[in-house]
């Protein structure tokens, strides 16, 4: 798994851990829990499992990891909908972090300090993202420089303790690369951005290529990217990298492959192509694919039409966690086709899923969301509220919204909303 044998063999990974947790070896089991959330095609329901099963026989970071799944992470906060859920995420977390996992300490911080699982409450953020840095977790060093850096809810900046932050969580990224090859492709990151360190594109690539050749497959698709706009574009290098990384069973270099084909950089234009990678790095789980995937067929884009593939597609994107794939969801059913859906209860669902894109930072589902309050699509008007999200999406990057916004008669303009017809009675 970490590329200390040769380079990084996923599946045999898989193998081995699998054999030793039916042996009742907990991290085993908590290692394999991880795989299918990250190495191999997302399994949440297999991840959830066993990572239960580690955490019920007190291996705390399965508890931990467990929380986080709950707390934040994208595609599980979209599956749970109990607050007895929340809370019982929320007391994993606290009984891994009492009991020195330092990543739990850091999942509860950010979880208070974010304020969309649990009421925000900045001292306890504060408290507990510097007792996971103090425990050796870079991201709570990483998270708390931030907002030194910004000042913690209305505070001065504190400079020197952001700069003193943030090169512990370099250092320790440096560490984790050398252990983790997950972590190599944030490394690469940080030198690009300077955070913690100086500036050092070189330093990015050297990084990503030493992690690519060791076999992280998102460390060969980072340095594609950087090939493709490079000053001196190597498109045939981007392809062999993104090409690599799809034969390695990672989905994200089949989309990226699959994406060269369809615009005819460094091979040949062929959509045939472009729908087989597509279908490709979807099944391995790579949400964006299979958004796009929805699209094409809800166009009838080299293809003949077919909303209800389309919107089993999009479900499934949204499934993975991606907000794109949520939104279409959303967007679907508030037309008049709910897919077989009662009208109340799919107009639901889609308010819940815009929210939920619109936390993520998906401007369009802001604006959507404005529109759903403000017209009273399936929800009883609310103008403060389709204000407070049309602001969301205005500051998020959505001209539309600014525009409504400044209009003194709020008008919906059909160019705006064409993704929605009134439900017939």
């Amino acid at each position: 798994m970490r590329g200390k044998a040769g380079r990084r063999d996923v599946r045999r990974a898989e193998a081995v851990f699998r054999k030793a947790c039916d042996g009742n070896d907990l991290a085993a089991c908590h290692e394999l829990g991880a795989l299918f959330l990250e190495g191999l095609p997302r399994d949440d329901d297999a991840s959830v499992a066993l990572q239960r099963k580690a955490c019920d026989a007190g291996y705390l970071p399965a508890c931990g990891h467990l929380a986080a799944l709950f707390l934040t992470d994208g595609a599980m906060r979209i599956r749970v909908e109990k607050e007895a859920d929340v809370r019982a995420a929320v007391s994993l977390a606290q009984k891994a972090c009492e009991g020195g996992y330092a990543r739990a300490c850091t999942v509860l911080g950010n979880v208070h300090r974010k304020g969309k699982v649990l009421p925000r409450n900045h001292a306890l953020a504060k408290q507990m993202l510097e007792r996971g840095c103090d425990g050796g977790d870079r991201r709570g060093c990483a998270i708390a420089s931030i907002l030194y850096e910004n000042g913690w809810d209305g505070e001065q900046p504190d400079k020197e303790r952001a700069a003193t932050l943030s090169r512990k969580a370099f250092e320790l990224l440096q560490k984790d690369c050398a252990e983790e090859l997950d972590s190599c492709s944030t490394l690469a990151a940080w030198h690009a951005k300077g955070f913690g360190t100086a500036v050092d594109p070189e330093k990015q690539r050297s990084v990503l290529r030493d992690a690519c050749d060791r076999g992280d497959s998102a460390s060969c698709v980072e340095l594609g990217a950087l090939l493709e706009q490079d000053k001196r574009k190597d498109i045939d290098g981007a392809v062999a990298l993104y090409r690599r990384a799809c034969d390695d069973g990672y989905g994200s270099g089949c989309g990226k492959l699959g994406n060269m084909h369809y615009r005819g950089l460094g091979v040949p234009r062929d959509d045939k192509r472009y729908d087989e990678l597509l279908h490709r790095a979807c099944d391995l789980g790579h949400a964006q694919s299979c958004s796009w995937l929805g699209t094409r067929f809800a166009d009838g884009m080299g293809t003949t039409k077919d909303p209800a593939k389309a919107m089993a597609l999009y479900r499934r994107a949204c499934g993975l966690g991606n907000p794109m794939g949520c939104r279409d969801v959303g967007e679907a059913l508030l037309g008049t086709d709910t897919h077989g859906i009662p009208s109340k209860e799919a107009h639901a669902e889609a308010l819940r899923l815009l929210v939920f894109s619109c936390d993520e930072g998906d401007h369009f589902a802001c604006f959507y969301a404005a529109w759903v309050h403000d017209l009273g699509v399936g929800v009883p008007k609310n103008h403060g509220k389709a204000e407070d999200f049309a602001k969301t999406a205005c500051a998020l990057g959505s001209g539309p919204a600014c525009v409504w916004l400044k209009a003194p008669d709020r008008a919906w303009r059909p160019e705006w909303i064409d993704f929605v017809k009134p439900t017939k009675k």
